[in-house]
């Protein structure tokens, strides 16, 4: 459902949807878009527009690092 919602946005969605079920040259051209968009919130807000993104990216690692390390502490379903 949610999936299907994001799928539903008008742009993002459809390159989203093809680097999910397309072939690996779709998510180079995906990473690559992402990466143009990050250059140009760069370009267009300055350090912010760089250094907000680069913050949640380190959060969700650091999300995954500690879900991949104590996954122990938690009960399964």
């Amino acid at each position: 459902m949610l999936l299907r919602m994001i799928y539903a946005i008008p742009l993002l969605g459809w390159m989203l949807r093809d680097a999910v079920q397309g072939t690996d040259e779709s998510r180079v051209w995906f990473m690559l878009n992402m990466i143009m968009l990050w250059i140009f919130a760069g370009v267009i807000f300055g350090y912010p527009g760089i250094i907000i993104p680069a913050i949640a990216a380190a959060f969700m690692v650091l999300t995954t690092l500690v879900w991949m390390t104590a996954g122990s502490l938690f009960p399964r379903r």
